[in-house]
């Protein structure tokens, strides 16, 4: 089972150097869209106050250098 690394970016950088194990990238796309709902439903993070964007960088390694499989965007428009 292929292990996919969820790199946050917020205006600093969270690697992910645990990953986790998915059946493939569909359910990689899942976990990254529930970490995202988790990103926007935290009180400690308040996502949009000092970066109104975001995105978590998907990949096959847990270098952050690595090409992503693919990038999820969150952000606010005012």
């Amino acid at each position: 089972m292929p292990r996919y690394f969820f790199h946050v970016h917020d205006g600093g950088s969270v690697p992910d150097d645990l990953g986790l194990n998915l059946p493939d990238i569909d359910a990689a796309q899942t976990a990254a869209i529930e970490l995202s709902h988790e990103i926007l439903r935290s009180e400690l993070v308040g996502p949009f106050q000092d970066y109104p964007s975001w995105r978590i960088e998907v990949s096959d390694s847990p270098e952050m250098s690595s090409l992503p499989l693919f990038v999820l965007h969150f952000s606010v428009t005012r």
